[in-house]
């Protein structure tokens, strides 16, 4: 299901609509709200979010948050719905080093 073409595109349009803002139209960390955080949006083309070993972490960080940064829960989001943003964020890795 990662992998799927539906998945990734499903979750583009909920990392666009919730998560950008923060983490940037590419998941770079580079969003409009960067500025003020600490520590700094996750960029997620790297790892450990980059590596579909780490998928269960990365869902983990959508459903619960992430204590000690800005990353907030998101209860809003069903199971589909989160997995589709995992998968997402899988392919937005970067090639080479």
């Amino acid at each position: 299901m990662l992998g799927s073409r539906d998945a990734q595109q499903a979750g583009a349009v909920v990392f666009a609509q919730n998560c950008a803002i923060c983490h940037g139209a590419n998941g770079d960390g580079n969003g409009l709200r960067r500025a003020g955080m600490n520590p700094p949006p996750a960029n997620l083309t790297l790892l450990p979010w980059s590596e579909e070993a780490n998928a269960g972490r990365t869902y983990l960080a959508i459903r619960d948050g992430v204590r000690g940064t800005a990353m907030p829960a998101w209860p809003s989001l069903d199971e589909r719905q989160t997995w589709n943003v995992v998968a997402y964020i899988l392919s937005l890795k970067r090639a080479g080093p």
